[in-house]
């Protein structure tokens, strides 16, 4: 745990020109602690996530490691302050939304490979399995290398032993409308298959770089219709055909109705040998 006063001396009194990044949470400064930089996390009392999601993200984050996950290094209570490793290359949406993009279709196929295994690590933990709840390219963080970590677990559920689903209380769900699982949006129900939904729109967004609204129809469409290669993201270079059309297959399974159960397994062989191929 770090004191109020070690919160403050790494971020110059909670100075605006140590902020990097603000949400409905609170905002995000850039800090050195025990020299190590790093990212702070402080929970607005007013914002979108509370205590309850504050201690939940701690608990989580401080019993699990991957390295597709976001290191948790510590926290301070009076601050409501995470304390995270700090990557330098922000968030995946950040990235989407440059112009011109820094990623080829190399790191976006290696990415969607990094999301998937950090995902079928979670929902693989035993006894209790833990849904993200807020998957997007905003809760995606890129390290010096482009490497993916997912982050921003205040929204996430353990789904209690013995069963598939927890119950979402709140009548409003949280999360970004254009990644929320149409299913959980009607039942108020949280499974896997949630944050199942949410990678693939990500995965159709890393394919196309367009928006996340109306994408899933817009991609099926195309796929159909033999016409995807004029939607992909030219400013990643050249996709080959194969692995393109893989990806759209995919982020289209994903935002079916009715899912494979062995979808997220049969994602990662696939790309592994994909990613093989072109030497990650």
């Amino acid at each position: 745990m770090f004191s109020d006063n070690e919160i403050k001396c790494a971020t110059n009194g909670l100075s605006d020109s140590a902020k990097i990044g603000q949400g409905g949470y609170g905002a995000v400064y850039k800090g050195n602690l025990q020299d190590t930089e790093v990212a702070i996390k402080m929970l607005d009392p007013n914002g979108q996530q509370g205590i309850d999601e504050f201690l939940q993200e701690m608990e989580v984050l401080g019993q699990v490691r991957h390295p597709n996950l976001v290191k948790l290094i510590g926290a301070c209570f009076k601050h409501r302050a995470l304390v995270y490793e700090f990557l330098p290359r922000g968030s995946l949406g950040d990235c989407l939304r440059k112009n011109p993009r820094l990623l080829t279709w190399q790191m976006c196929t290696r990415i969607v490979y990094e999301i998937c295994s950090a995902l079928t690590f979670l929902h693989s933990i035993k006894p209790q399995p833990v849904v993200h709840g807020d998957l997007k390219p905003a809760n995606v963080l890129l390290d010096t290398n482009f490497i993916s970590k997912l982050a921003d677990f205040g929204l996430c559920r353990f789904i209690p032993e013995g069963t598939t689903t927890v119950a979402f209380l709140d009548t409003k769900p949280k999360g970004t409308f254009d990644y929320i699982d149409p299913e959980f949006m009607r039942t108020g129900i949280l499974t896997p298959g949630c944050d199942v939904y949410s990678f693939g729109v990500t995965i159709l967004r890393l394919l196309t770089g367009m928006a996340a609204l109306g994408i899933g129809t817009k991609v099926r469409s195309a796929y159909k219709e033999k016409s995807l290669m004029t939607m992909l993201d030219s400013t990643a270079g050249h996709w080959p055909a194969d692995v393109s059309e893989l990806l759209a297959y995919f982020g289209l399974k994903c935002c079916a109705k009715k899912r494979s159960p062995g979808l997220m397994k049969d994602i990662a062989v696939d790309l592994e040998e994909i990613l093989a191929e072109i030497g990650r």
